[in-house]
């Protein structure tokens, strides 16, 4: 039952980068589709399994590339570093209410150690009309309850989207699964 809650709480970290509303409700469940479209592909034979591999966006220009990675980077950052601020700033305001997200996320600081380790991240999908690009990670995700010490860790796979606003690259949605 206690690893089912470090699990549970576990995904919950995971999830931390999501925030609130019916407008990123939808944006999940596109993104939910997303993810099982990028999936490794199998074909099985008698004697093998061979997975095709998660592959760049054939469209993105590697300016964009740099600048949508950087403001990744910038956001996972912040993320580990408990830079409240800095962390909020990565983040769309238009897609969740950010003092809400402030007050969620400085519970959790105030209770857990969490730090996000990217394993893999690759730009599956890009859009230039719409400014807008799906980042497909293996994230680990590392949680240490600061009173007793435990420390769980979790893999997940994530497809996070980041939008152009005002000229910066923002992370707008996250839909992730164990």
């Amino acid at each position: 039952m206690l690893r089912l809650k470090w699990i549970g709480l576990a995904l919950l970290t995971s999830a931390l980068l999501v925030g609130c509303g019916a407008e990123e409700e939808q944006e999940k469940k596109e993104e939910s589709k997303q993810v099982e479209e990028a999936k490794p592909e199998t074909n099985e034979t008698q004697s093998q399994t061979v997975k095709q591999p998660i592959e760049e966006a054939k469209n993105l220009p590697p300016e964009i590339k740099e600048e949508i990675m950087a403001a990744f980077d910038q956001h996972i950052s912040a993320f580990n570093s408990k830079d409240v601020d800095g962390y909020l700033d990565t983040l769309s305001k238009n897609t969740r209410d950010i003092e809400e997200e402030r007050q969620y996320l400085e519970k959790r600081f105030d209770v857990y150690d969490l730090k996000m380790e990217p394993q893999h991240t690759e730009i599956i999908k890009y859009d230039e009309e719409k400014q807008e690009a799906h980042i497909f990670i293996v994230m680990k995700s590392v949680t240490k309850d600061l009173e007793t010490g435990k420390e769980v860790e979790n893999e997940t796979r994530q497809v996070m989207t980041f939008k152009k606003e005002e000229g910066e690259w923002k992370q707008a949605a996250l839909s992730a699964m164990q």
